[in-house]
């Protein structure tokens, strides 16, 4: 079953774009430089509830689930990479990391900073408004993995 998960995942990000390559990891993650994401069928329940609270607040209309927009999202950092929105970024995960680990803040805390910092948010944009713009082809693709 993972097998043909996989496969359609690959099919899926191929016809957004050919360019870019598809890994199985633990985690979803995009390394933009190199046109690569990484795809993991279960992700940790915090991420998911905060990433998918965001969603709610950008676009409370959507119907997509946490895995169709968490792989649209690692597609966006690809499109919406810019080069100059990296030194903050590593400084604002710097930070959020210090909160965490000095127990100043939760990990529910962190997380909901994290999807609001410029790239993130730039990529989960994306996400939505390709999902709006695509409906059919991302609720096709909702189901097949399903």
């Amino acid at each position: 079953m993972k097998f043909f998960k996989k496969l359609k995942v690959k099919k899926f990000v191929k016809q957004i774009s050919p360019d870019i390559k598809v890994k199985f990891g633990r985690a979803l993650e995009c390394e933009p430089t190199e046109n690569t994401i990484y795809v993991a069928f279960k992700s940790d329940e915090v991420d998911k509830k905060t990433f998918m609270e965001y969603v709610n607040e950008l676009d409370n209309t959507c119907k997509f689930n946490d895995l169709v927009l968490g792989i649209l999202h690692e597609i966006g950092h690809i499109f919406t990479y810019d080069e100059d929105d990296e030194e903050p970024y590593l400084q604002d995960t710097e930070l959020l990391n210090l909160l965490y680990k000095e127990k100043m803040i939760s990990a529910e805390d962190i997380n909901r900073l994290y999807v609001r910092l410029a790239m993130e948010s730039k990529a989960t944009k994306w996400a939505l408004e390709f999902a709006k713009a695509n409906q059919k082809f991302a609720s096709d693709f909702q189901k097949q993995i399903s």
